[in-house]
């Protein structure tokens, strides 16, 4: 996929994500906007190459979640 192509699907694949943060913690959508791009789990989801897109919306929020709570990305293991 070139650079484009993965840009425009980052933001829509980044959109829910942003709502399920907003949702489970209470907070305005522009607060959980300002978390998810400024988060360490944003900057490796931002290239392609560590296929984190690949894992569903809910599992990103939660990775992002326990970066905001626990100051760490949690990996999920897949078997």
């Amino acid at each position: 996929m070139d650079s484009n192509n993965f840009m425009g699907f980052l933001a829509l694949h980044s959109h829910p994500i942003v709502e399920n943060l907003a949702e489970m913690r209470n907070i305005s959508t522009k607060t959980a906007l300002d978390l998810f791009y400024n988060s360490n789990l944003y900057r490796l989801y931002e290239h392609e190459h560590t296929k984190l897109w690949h894992f569903s919306n809910l599992t990103l929020t939660g990775m992002l979640d326990r970066e905001i709570t626990a100051g760490y990305i949690e990996f999920p293991v897949e078997g």
